[in-house]
């Protein structure tokens, strides 16, 4: 166990591309990971529904990649079993809240029922979001009325004028303190998860759980919620299409970026048997 390895995959902006695929490159690298007892993890924002989705479609099953954080570390999946291992939900009374302060604000926003986003608002946000994870939407008349269960996580979206959603973290910064985190997934997303909920967190549970070191964990990410991850692991890798703050934090930026198989750099250097951590 001792050494054993760990990567741990942000989906979107690092393992995927541009076009939301994973390069042959960076699979074959992650299939010798695999075949040399490293564990595969992917580490995602997305649903449970959407992480499964890319991972059945690119083969990463296959492979041995058997474990999920999802939800942006709400909960973290063993796909060959089904079985949840963690689950942390956002209580109902904060999740009805930032309903509240979205309409005053004017602000898109949504949560997710089984498969499909729940919304009240059917525009260009929403639009855009479908298109990029290819899921569902169901329209409701009144989306405090419909959350019925705690959710994983919300999610505020503004495609045409990001900088309204800083403006609107900022607004909520003296009620949701100790209640609520609050972090950027890409400039337009505004992900809204319950209070200590994170990759950085799950990270840890997941390598403690497994029995392997923290300091054999490898992590890559290139936005502001994958940066306590980075953090976390032994080593933190930033792509270098990553926003700057998370280049600064990491302790190590690739040569290559998302669209020319990052990843494959990571494992050569840091995963592969023969190469120091």
């Amino acid at each position: 166990m001792e050494n054993r390895k760990v990567l741990f995959l942000d989906m979107d902006g690092t393992t995927l591309d541009d076009q939301k695929r994973i390069s042959e490159k960076n699979l074959e690298a992650l299939k010798r990971a695999a075949e040399h007892g490293c564990e595969v993890v992917i580490a995602t924002g997305r649903t449970n529904t959407s992480a499964g989705r890319v991972r059945v479609s690119y083969g990463l099953e296959q492979i041995g990649c058997r474990y999920m954080i999802v939800y942006n570390g709400a909960a973290i999946l063993d796909c060959e079993t089904g079985r949840l291992l963690f689950t942390k939900t956002l209580p109902m009374e904060y999740a009805k809240a930032l309903v509240d302060a979205a309409r005053r604000e004017d602000i898109y926003l949504h949560t997710y029922v089984e498969d499909s986003v729940l919304t009240e608002r059917d525009d260009e946000n929403l639009t855009v979001y479908l298109q990029r994870t290819g899921m569902k939407a169901r329209i409701v008349p009144d989306l405090k009325e419909a959350i019925t269960m705690s959710p994983y996580k919300m999610l505020a979206i503004s495609v045409r004028n990001p900088d309204r959603l800083q403006m609107f973290k900022e607004n909520q910064t003296a009620w949701t303190k100790g209640k609520v985190d609050m972090y950027f997934s890409s400039r337009d997303y505004l992900e809204m998860v319950s209070e200590g909920v994170s990759k950085g967190a799950a990270l840890r549970m997941f390598c403690e759980w497994m029995g392997i070191p923290l300091e054999n964990s490898v992590a890559a990410g290139d936005e502001s919620n994958d940066l306590s991850m980075l953090k976390a692991a032994g080593v933190g890798c930033a792509v270098a299409n990553a926003q700057t703050e998370v280049k600064q934090t990491a302790d190590y930026v690739t040569e290559q970026d998302n669209n020319h198989s990052a990843i494959a750099e990571i494992v050569e250097k840091f995963v592969l048997p023969g190469m120091a951590f």
